[in-house]
């Protein structure tokens, strides 16, 4: 009653429609801009209860309610009922999985049931029918990218729903069934087939240390091949299916929450269903709400996408050692030799050390898998075990305790126990003389298994429905590779006639030096400088009315905003710079850089790519804040005069001047204005001048600037993300040509900087961070649901992997650049405008699009070649690498600006060797 009672008080208005507050009232941003959220209005609130100022979310023009966070429906005249909402049918035709991982029901569908509140306190994002998670924007019909609507019957499928088989053993009266995804299904394949292929390329050499390393990789295979069919197995007794309905309909034994599902409404026996547990596999103390809604867990990929990058970066440092020994870079790359050690007499060249620290890499990365397997199938047999003993919610997990400390303790302990039994298997191995992680010493055994548990479960909690099992996966590897060549040179620098070479995975040159201080380092900032930001986000997140010193708000939030610019200046100053400086032999790294930046190809090479990049970068983002403002210019009528009403623009006066915008005193009934999270808004009414007649210069001016935005069209969400593909191959392209050394440092730079952003968005630092929150949520999708934004990281790093991992071969520099910014816009583009073959019902991605995918990449290659930018390649290997890559991007649900661009670079180095 008591979401009855909110209800009641936020008014009657129609859905959907601008909310204005009253006259000359200010607008209260504590409610529109929540620190810690990437989606407007769905802040998490430290206290359950809503009051009025939380009823009303304001953010652009756009309006979320108590109704619709909560599910209600409107009513026939439009306006909301919270009788809808406290009275809906909480019994739907069919039984459906729930729409979120945290076990609430859907709210789409026509079905308005109430939303479960579960352990988050904050209530979970509307999760629509087709996995969204918020709301899709619908584009303007002015825009060319608009999906044009295609009739069902028009549709074909190149593979069916499901692939099912079952199987009855004869004696045991247990008929087995196996039903999975055909989508799912061709993706393993896709997958193993990569992995596979580089362990028979390890194999065929004649050197026993390859073979391991290929029987390694090979066990990997097997355990994620075991993993993709064991979780869609079921076992069921042969009187059993023949009494059941759905005998011709094989469900997975590993869906319990469906089972129990019938088991509670006991309506009978269920309707036929292919439909899946949304997540299978969790790591150890997590549970589904920490994860974002996806219908693949992406586990099967982390498994595999690690392995298959350490052996591709093996692959390329044996055929650079046999080939080229003296120049394992390309020779366009302007940069010092690396770092050599001679503490032996015979120091080992660069190449030769690099095919060996490649190697420790491949152990490093089965390592990792394995260790991502311990917590798959601990957290799955406890589960189990709690769940024949007790009875467990939907959606559910009850072997997690709802306490965070001893979550914490129970995590520690299997991070503990299985590194003490990763340790004593290495022991075991060395003594039965099976070379399986003999590269690694034990004290790197330790190390990584500690680093990596430990970062998976701080990622997975901090970056809340952020990733899926398969993305944390693959982030966290490329997280404890940075931290082990961190850990390598530091040793080296300190102990170096403890090691004969320095066993870093790319070469020893300042190259990597600054990326470690930059990439880690800016995580290490937000880390030791973490008390500011929480305080931050707490003062920011919080109304004016809940703080002890309602009108110190702004102060304190200036200050610590002031803090922590001041405490990243000491940090990245002083101890970051520090060992910079040490590991660069006491030469000073800012001006290293400045005097690298005259020692490119010619004096003003590097210095013009700066200007370049900056005018670029500059005018892209001034010129979509402009498109922004324009599509969130809403012009209300006021309830009472009828006039019209715009954000931000002062009143004129009738001498031509403006009247100052000034809170006043809300209406009699209303509660006091509290004070604002960033500087007050005022909406002041405003006449409907034609063509601004009466108004002030600077209003003119405004006017000519909408006149002139009317002809230029408002582009939908899909068209506004591809833009900034399109943007990364303008920007990128030119660098990795004409100096892929500074664009690879350039790279780095930009991952920091994009670092720092976030913390300024997420904690709501003053300044810059409502303006850096409201640029980034017009960008968002559904796999963006998370607290934290990530897909411009993955953008990001998914162009600049190809020249972090340093291949010799300049066609192998431009994969990501073409896969993420060329291959994935022009299949989104044509799978939209031109798409009629599905590759199955499950998913909406086209073979038009991925054949238009493999054109593109081909075609720009081509083009590539022909102006001397990439040697001569193989067109038919090439072409049935990018092949294979989109059809990987078409099945899988993974966020492909990173899965895609290291798949194919992996596929094209493998291939190659």
């Amino acid at each position: 009653m008591r979401k009855g009672n909110v209800n009641a008080r936020t008014g009657r208005r129609r859905p959907g429609s601008f909310v204005v507050p009253a006259a000359n009232k200010p607008l209260d941003w504590s409610t529109s801009y929540q620190a810690g959220s990437s989606s407007p209005g769905e802040g998490s609130s430290s206290e359950d209860e809503y009051s009025e100022e939380d009823a009303h979310t304001v953010v652009g023009g756009r309006r979320n309610s108590v109704h619709e966070r909560w599910g209600g429906a409107p009513e026939a005249n439009g306006r909301p009922s919270s009788l809808n909402v406290l009275n809906s049918n909480p019994r739907p035709a069919s039984p459906q999985p729930p729409s979120s991982s945290d076990g609430s029901k859907p709210s789409g569908g026509g079905t308005t049931g109430r939303r479960a509140f579960t352990r988050s306190r904050s209530p979970a994002p509307h999760t629509l029918a087709n996995g969204a998670g918020r709301i899709p924007r619908t584009p303007s019909p002015s825009s060319f990218f608009r999906t044009r609507n295609t009739p069902v019957t028009a549709v074909a499928y190149a593979l069916p729903g499901t692939f099912s088989w079952s199987w009855d053993v004869p004696l045991a009266g247990i008929q087995i069934r196996l039903l999975i995804d055909a989508k799912y299904a061709a993706e393993c394949f896709l997958l193993l087939l990569a992995l596979t292929s580089s362990a028979w390329k390890l194999s065929i050499r004649l050197n026993s240390e390859d073979e391991w390393l290929a029987l390694e990789l090979l066990l990997v295979a097997f355990a994620a091949l075991m993993h993709a069919a064991w979780s869609h197995l079921s076992f069921m007794r042969l009187s059993e299916t023949a009494s059941s309905p759905t005998a011709g309909v094989a469900r997975p034994d590993s869906s319990p929450t469906l089972r129990l599902q019938e088991l509670r409404d006991r309506r009978g026996p269920s309707q036929p269903t292919t439909t899946v547990k949304q997540y299978q596999s969790f790591i150890w103390m997590t549970v589904p709400k920490n994860y974002r809604t996806s219908p693949d867990d992406g586990l099967v990929s982390g498994l595999i996408l690690g392995p298959l990058i350490a052996s591709a970066l093996y692959h390329i440092a044996l055929r650079t050692f046999l080939s080229s020994p003296d120049t394992p870079h390309p020779p366009n790359w302007h940069i010092e030799p690396p770092i050599q050690l001679s503490n032996f007499g015979k120091p080992f060249d660069p190449a030769e050390a690099l095919v060996l620290a490649r190697r420790n890499a491949v152990n490093l990365s089965t390592l990792c898998s394995t260790i991502l397997s311990i917590h798959v199938c601990a957290s799955s047999k406890f589960e189990s075990r709690y769940r024949r003993r007790h009875k467990v919610a939907l959606g559910e997990r009850g072997s997690v305790p709802r306490s965070e400390m001893r979550k914490w303790w129970m995590y520690t302990l299997l991070v503990l126990s299985s590194t003490v039994a990763l340790l004593v298997l290495r022991y075991a191995f060395a003594l039965t003389n099976i070379k399986i992680w003999q590269h690694m010493s034990y004290w790197e055994v330790a190390s990584v298994s500690v680093f990596f548990q430990f970062s998976l479960y701080s990622a997975v909690r901090l970056a809340h429905r952020g990733f899926t099992l398969g993305e944390l996966s693959l982030v966290v590897f490329g997280a404890t590779a940075v931290f082990m060549e961190l850990v390598h040179l530091t040793i080296a620098r300190i102990w170096p006639v403890t090691t004969p070479y320095i066993k870093t995975y790319r070469l020893a040159t300042p190259l990597l030096i600054f990326q470690i201080a930059l990439i880690p380092g800016s995580l290490l900032t937000g880390f030791l400088l973490s008390p500011l930001l929480a305080l931050s986000r707490q003062i920011a997140q919080r109304p004016s009315r809940r703080l002890r010193f309602p009108h110190e708000k702004q102060a304190h939030r200036r200050a610590l905003a002031a803090a922590f610019y001041l405490g990243t200046v000491v940090v990245v100053g002083g101890l970051i710079s520090i060992w910079a400086q040490w590991c660069l032999r006491g030469r000073n790294p800012w001006l290293w850089v400045v005097y690298w930046l005259l020692e490119g190809r010619k004096k003003w090479t590097r210095p013009a790519l700066l200007a370049y990049w900056g005018t670029l970068g500059s005018v892209s983002v001034a010129g979509w804040n402009r498109q922004l403002a324009r599509s969130r210019r809403i012009r209300p009528r006021h309830a009472t005069t009828g006039r019209s009403e715009q954000l931000g623009v002062p009143q004129p006066l009738s001498d031509g001047t403006t009247a100052p915008s000034e809170p006043t005193t809300p209406p009699s009934g209303g509660a006091s204005s509290a004070s604002s999270m960033f500087p007050a808004v005022t909406m002041p009414q405003l006449p409907s001048f034609p063509n601004g007649a009466n108004l002030s210069a600077a209003l003119g001016a405004t006017e000519w600037l909408d006149a002139a935005d009317k002809h230029v069209p408002t582009l939908g969400l899909n068209a506004r993300r591809k833009f900034f593909h399109l943007l990364a191959v303008v920007m990128f392209v030119p660098g990795v040509a004409a100096d892929p050394a500074f664009t690879h440092l350039a790279f780095s730079a930009a991952f920091a900087l994009f670092t720092f952003a976030e913390y300024v968005r997420y904690f709501a630092l003053y300044p810059f961070g409502a303006s850096v929150h409201v640029f980034m949520n017009e960008f968002l999708d559904h796999k963006d649901s998370g607290t934290a934004i990530l897909s411009h990281f993955y953008l990001l790093t998914g162009c600049a992997g190809s020249l972090w991992f340093e291949a010799p071969s300049r066609l192998l520099l431009y994969t990501g650049v073409l896969t993420v910014g060329v291959g994935d816009a022009v299949a989104s583009v044509v799978g939209k405008r031109l798409g009629r073959h599905k590759w199955s019902p499950t998913t909406s991605k086209t073979v038009e699009g991925s054949v238009a995918f493999t054109v593109s990449v081909v075609a720009s290659a081509w083009v590539l070649r022909l102006c001397g930018l990439v040697e001569a390649f193989s067109a038919l290997r090439y072409t049935v690498i990018v092949g294979l890559t989109s059809v990987l991007e078409a099945l899988s649900v993974q966020n492909d600006n990173i899965t895609l661009p290291v798949y194919m670079w992996s596929m094209l180095a493998v291939a190659a060797a």
